[in-house]
Order: C-alpha cells, then structure tokens, then sequence
C-alpha cells in the first residue's frame, strides 16, 4: 500500500508542477516560464523540480505534448469517415481555430511548436491527415495524389493560415469562414476530381 500511495503522490507532484507551468505560461508567456517562477509558486524547493524534469524544456516539451493530444482528441471526435474529405477538413479548420482562439499562448506553444525542441505532436497530426487523405482517396473523392505530400502541404497551409488569423487578430467569424471557405477550395482544387 505505501508504494501505491508514493507512485500516487510522485504522478502528483509531477502534475503539480506541469500545471504551474501551464498557468505561468498562459499568463505570463512561456517565454517568461522559470524553473524559479514554478518553484516560487508551489513551494517547492528547485531540487524537487529537477527530480521530475531534468531542466525548464523537458517541462515544455511535456506540456507541448500533452496540449497536442489533448487537441487532437478534441479535433478527432469532429471528423467523420461518412463525411466527404472537404468537410471534414472544414471541420478541422474550424474546431482547431476555435479552441486556439481563446488561448493564444497555446497556440504558440502547440501549433507553431515555438517553444518545443521535440515534437511527437506533429507525426500524430500529420498521421490523422494522412488516414483522411487515403479515405478520400478510397472513396473516389480524391483523385490519386501522392498521401505524404498532400498531409505536409495540408498541414502547413493551415498553420499559415492560423498564424495569419492570429497575428492580424479580431477579424469576425464571418470573415474567418469565408477565408477557411476560400483556402480549402483553393488547396482541394487540385485534388478533388
């Protein structure tokens, strides 16, 4: 019983301090996150932190990971296999606007993996692109493109597209929709049939 209750305690604190550091970061900019800062808000001596992460980009990386499945859990629920590829790519526009929208920090650290020096994130996101692709491809939807190519150029017009919205700021969503609208019908134009 006492291991249990000391793995429980360990998964505790471990959480403790990526949850500082989600707060520090979202607050102050995970630019300005600090092993101090993390230390200073918990209690904790700095001994205890390193014991977990070896140094402040190991927490990053972490925390950059766990935001991204969290995200892709979200997005994954919305897509469809009954739903043609181009809708479900609205979708997916959409969704991940939506939910980045209200937290620009984690926009930063999760889709333009500023601050993450190791991303598993990325192969999770270009791997759903690529199972949509081949099932509109299956479908007859999609004419016969090269998967790996299109999932890269798919995912990078999107992150584009995001860090515009993002930085231009306060554009309503009525424009935001026709700019999804316009970009989709721009990148499916060449591989619809």
């Amino acid at each position: 019983m006492g291991r249990e209750r000391q793995q429980l305690k360990n998964a505790e604190t471990r959480q403790a301090i990526l949850d500082a550091a989600v707060r520090i970061g979202l607050e102050e900019g995970f630019d300005a996150l600090s092993i101090r800062k993390i230390t200073d808000e918990l209690g904790y001596s700095a001994g205890i932190v390193y014991h977990y992460f070896k140094d402040k980009q190991e927490i990053l990386d972490t925390i950059h990971n766990e935001i991204s499945l969290e995200l892709y859990e979200a997005v994954r629920a919305h897509i469809k296999p009954d739903r043609s590829f181009a809708k479900n790519a609205k979708v997916v526009f959409r969704v991940v606007s939506e939910i980045t929208a209200y937290e620009p920090e984690k926009f930063k650290l999760l889709l333009l993996d500023k601050y993450s020096q190791h991303s598993e994130a990325t192969d999770i996101w270009i791997n759903m692109i690529r199972e949509c692709v081949e099932l509109g491809k299956q479908s007859g939807e999609l004419r016969d493109v090269d998967t790996d190519i299109v999932s890269y150029t798919l995912l990078n017009a999107f992150l584009v597209l995001q860090i515009i919205i993002h930085d231009v700021g306060n554009i309503d969503s009525g424009k935001i929709e026709r700019i999804y609208d316009t970009e989709l019908d721009i990148m499916l134009n060449g591989m619809l049939k």
